[in-house]
């Protein structure tokens, strides 16, 4: 595995929320505008991204949902009945170079063997295809999936802050970690290892759309100031890099 995180399993949350889906939209779009062709969405949850990647681009877009609960959930859609499958990003089903586009929507954290992964969809990509990675940017300050304590299992509380900045040596020691976070720099040099080429590097702010359902009462008062406090910080130089995502556009060699 290309990290030192250990027991990652299978798991994940939903990104298909207004603001947030809007943002990672609307960071694609330039890459996508006037294309066409085939796209895979790579972890597609209940295939919220893949409806809207078609609406907006016009492209042909499919996704691929290892958990069955969220299978059904898509094709409870009678709209993505033929167009999501189940299947595992470790081993696509795909053959070599059938695919134009993919997408990595918070997902390769999740996945035990992320480099396998990563080697999967670089297969299934035809040349020159473009890969789109959102992953956890570890500069942010904060555990946005959370942690727990090793010695007692109990939640490491979400506002504590620098819990990502503890290196891992120390972090396995005292935390258990249950999904990855990686330095923008190591995302990087994971997507090199199996052969795509970084386009381009960005970062993606919080929406404070409570994502994760542990939001505090003080923080949905004042979520107007805080969106625009986050917007802000995304598109200042240097400081951006404290997002709380990141968004790498890779090409396929």
């Amino acid at each position: 595995m290309s990290t030192s995180f250990q027991d990652i399993r299978i798991a994940g949350g939903d990104t298909a929320v207004p603001r947030t889906m809007a943002k990672r939209l609307k960071a694609m779009e330039p890459y996508l505008r006037g294309q066409r062709g085939r796209m895979l969405d790579c972890g597609c949850g209940s295939g919220a991204y893949v409806l809207a990647l078609r609406e907006r681009f016009g492209l042909d877009v499919h996704g691929i949902e290892h958990e069955a609960q969220k299978v059904e959930a898509a094709w409870a859609n009678l709209g993505l009945r033929d167009l999501v499958r189940q299947g595992d990003l470790q081993a696509l089903e795909d053959e070599d170079a059938t695919w134009d586009f993919a997408l990595l929507n918070e997902v390769l954290e999740h996945v035990p063997d992320d480099r396998v992964a990563m080697a999967e969809v670089h297969r299934v990509l035809k040349p020159q295809g473009l890969l789109f990675i959102f992953s956890p940017n570890r500069w942010f300050p904060f555990e946005t999936h959370g942690v727990y304590w090793k010695h007692n299992d109990r939640p490491v509380p979400h506002w504590l802050p620098f819990v990502p900045y503890v290196p891992l040596p120390l972090g396995r020691r005292i935390f258990r970690y249950w999904a990855r976070n990686y330095w923008p720099g190591e995302l990087g040099r994971l997507a090199e290892s199996v052969g795509f080429q970084i386009v381009a590097r960005s970062y993606i702010g919080l929406t404070f759309e409570n994502i994760s359902g542990r939001q505090p009462a003080l923080l949905r008062a004042i979520q107007p100031v805080l969106r625009g406090m986050s917007d802000v910080l995304e598109h200042c130089p240097g400081l951006c890099r404290l997002a709380v995502s990141q968004l790498l556009v890779c090409r396929r060699q």
